[in-house]
């Protein structure tokens, strides 16, 4: 599975508690609040939590659904 080439790859649904990569997309995801152009990645979903309050954001999330970390 490619996840630093820019490749989305469709999840068949929400991994609770597993890692999630930028380019990950799944049926749950849902757009946090100044998602670019609200696309449907779980870089840009409410449910992902990749630190993006720290000073250095993860390469790779948690997943967290269905409990929102950013809106």
């Amino acid at each position: 599975m490619e996840h630093d080439t820019g490749v989305r790859c469709l999840l068949p649904g929400p991994r609770p508690g597993g890692s999630v990569w930028p380019g990950q997309t799944c049926p749950a995801w849902r757009a946090r609040q100044g998602a670019f152009d609200d696309e449907p990645t779980c870089w840009f979903c409410q449910y992902a939590d990749f630190h993006l309050k720290t000073p250095v954001a993860l390469d790779v999330g948690i997943c967290c659904w269905p409990e929102v970390q950013m809106e």
